[in-house]
């Protein structure tokens, strides 16, 4: 651009801009995310509602849990955290009573039991004759005497298709009688298993006469003409036949 002086003299103008400066700040880091917080709740809301299932609701009250505490202190979503914290921690004690509850039933349910149709072992001393008033207390509350071994006599009443081989009604009394009728007290007994396995009752009919060595297991309740009835239950160790 011409410019002239007071000298006459034209020449041209420099009007330099100054340089311009865009100023760029450090660039943003990362936004906190909530994603940890709502996963965390969500686990902690399903381990709640399934606290009482044994095993489950320990597993995902625990993972809940450790999610979130690890999403607390950050600042989105921290009450949702909190939340979680308190429904997990919740459902993981509940589940903890409950999957030790299921512990000791599966522990208590495996524990060995005995053999319903194996006899218990006696030796021959342990087995006593005893008076017809003992015998009278066994016949008014056979369950209060259960377990004791006795020696007895009896009249074989029932022994056929109806109460099967290893079955029978026995009428018994604490010494032998002089005639059938005098056996007084009305009683069930088995040998064996009580099924097929009894080979202590192989020489036994009905009408018979013997005499018992046998374990009194309690009371047994069969359906008579009368309506149901009561009787002294006893294990057959031995029969012999009078």
């Amino acid at each position: 651009m011409a410019y002239s002086s007071a000298s006459g003299h034209t020449g041209s103008s420099w009007n330099p801009r100054p340089p311009h400066f865009q100023m760029y700040g450090p660039p943003p880091g990362p936004q906190p995310s909530g994603a940890l917080a709502i996963v965390g709740f969500i686990i902690s809301l399903i381990a709640f509602l399934c606290g009482w299932v044994p095993f489950l609701g320990l597993g995902l009250g625990t993972v809940g849990l450790l999610l979130s505490i690890l999403a607390a202190p950050k600042q989105t979503l921290r009450g949702l955290a909190v939340a979680g914290i308190v429904l997990s921690t919740i459902a993981a004690l509940a589940s903890l009573v409950t999957t030790g509850l299921f512990l000791l039933a599966l522990l208590g349910s495996s524990a060995p039991t005995p053999d319903e149709g194996a006899a218990i072992s006696h030796a021959p001393e342990d087995f006593v004759e005893i008076d017809e008033r003992t015998l009278s207390g066994i016949a008014k509350d056979p369950d209060a005497h259960a377990g004791e071994t006795l020696i007895l006599y009896g009249y074989v009443t029932q022994f056929d298709a109806d109460t099967g081989p290893c079955k029978m009604r026995v009428s018994v009394s604490a010494e032998q009688q002089p005639s059938w009728y005098e056996y007084e007290h009305n009683s069930m007994a088995y040998s064996g298993d009580g099924n097929s396995e009894c080979s202590e009752l192989d020489d036994v009919v009905a009408d018979d006469e013997v005499k018992l060595t046998v374990v009194l297991q309690g009371g047994e309740s069969y359906n008579s003409l009368g309506g149901y009835t009561t009787v002294p239950y006893f294990e057959i160790i031995d029969a012999e036949v009078l």
